[in-house]
């Protein structure tokens, strides 16, 4: 269920309460639009409780389908927030989210929202270290809210990019400051590490660019670990979404190099694992390897799809004999 407010034509969501740690935000309540989330909405904070001191008598309430209706105190489920919110959805009627909305949700790992929020609130993922998954749906014609998102969220993230047309699966590397302290003249310098900063300006007037994101691979292979920056080529190549050719061989030379990394971050999803077999995997040994991989991970269903693909690629020659 859902507490919201009423502002002229649209709602505002003021916070949520249910039992476990997922949130789908309605995209109407009765008639109406949802379009906000109100400041500290899903924070277990003294700002969220002066939020809604503040709405008085002007506080309502629905159940998950946005249907309104009432409740009595003690049938009311404890609210989501903090520590209890994990996934996020939220609908393409969204506008705005009101300032330290998720602040301190430590245990928040997953958001889904569209590209067409116009404002985000400050301090918003303060605390969020947990996030790891974005699921952004891009929305034509209106100004895109990604590089607010992933500017404000230093840590290694996955992304999923949707369009009408395709998907574009992107990972954004991790990025720390560091103020170092130069005492004798009293300067304290910030210092940034990885390169994470450098593909949260891979944009244009709001609108994500492809091709200033693949021109930055020199930088992961050179300051991130195989693992990453394998799973960062092999899910460029799965999903092209405007991948200039001269990007793409720049991957397929460095994922043929590596393709142990590949396989290893990439071994819980079996699709993908697959496909890396089916496309890349030309040398017998090195398709053992990945058999064994899959052998290791007591995953059956994939061990014989490789199986099968093992004896297309690799037919075993038929013994002659000459007397």
């Amino acid at each position: 269920m859902f507490l919201y407010q009423t502002v002229n034509d649209h709602v505002r969501i003021l916070t949520s309460r249910g039992y476990g740690g997922v949130v789908r935000v309605p995209e109407k309540i009765g008639n109406l639009p949802v379009t906000e989330l109100a400041e500290y909405a899903f924070s277990n904070s003294e700002g969220r409780n002066e939020m809604l001191s503040h709405m008085g008598n002007g506080i309502q309430m629905c159940d998950e389908e946005g249907n309104p209706a009432s409740y009595e105190e003690k049938d009311l489920p404890p609210e989501i927030t903090g520590d209890l919110l994990e996934d996020l959805y939220l609908p393409p009627s969204i506008r705005k989210i009101g300032n330290y909305a998720f602040y301190n949700c430590f245990k928040f790992r997953h958001l889904e929202c569209y590209s067409s929020i116009a404002d985000l609130g400050s301090g918003l993922f303060t605390g969020c270290l947990g996030i790891r998954n974005l699921d952004l749906h891009i929305t034509d014609g209106s100004r895109s809210c990604m590089q607010g998102i992933v500017s404000e969220l230093r840590q290694e993230l996955y992304v999923n990019y949707y369009t009408k047309e395709m998907t574009a699966r992107l990972i954004f590397p991790e990025m720390y400051e560091e103020s170092v302290e130069h005492t004798p003249a009293r300067i304290v310098f910030r210092e940034m590490h990885g390169c994470g900063h450098l593909y949260r300006y891979c944009f244009d007037q709001s609108e994500f660019q492809f091709h200033k994101y693949d021109a930055l691979f020199p930088h992961v292979r050179v300051q991130e670990p195989d693992r990453l920056t394998a799973a960062l080529a092999l899910l460029r190549l799965y999903t092209p979404l405007n991948l200039l050719p001269r990007d793409r061989k720049t991957y397929e030379d460095y994922l043929r190099e590596h393709l142990q990394a590949a396989a290893e971050a990439t071994q819980k999803e079996s699709e993908l694992f697959l496909w890396l077999a089916a496309e890349y995997c030309k040398d017998q040994t090195d398709f053992d390897r990945m058999m064994d991989l899959a052998s290791e991970n007591n995953n059956t269903e994939l061990l014989s799809s490789l199986m099968d693909l093992r004896h297309l690629r690799f037919p075993v020659k038929k013994r002659t004999f000459s007397l």
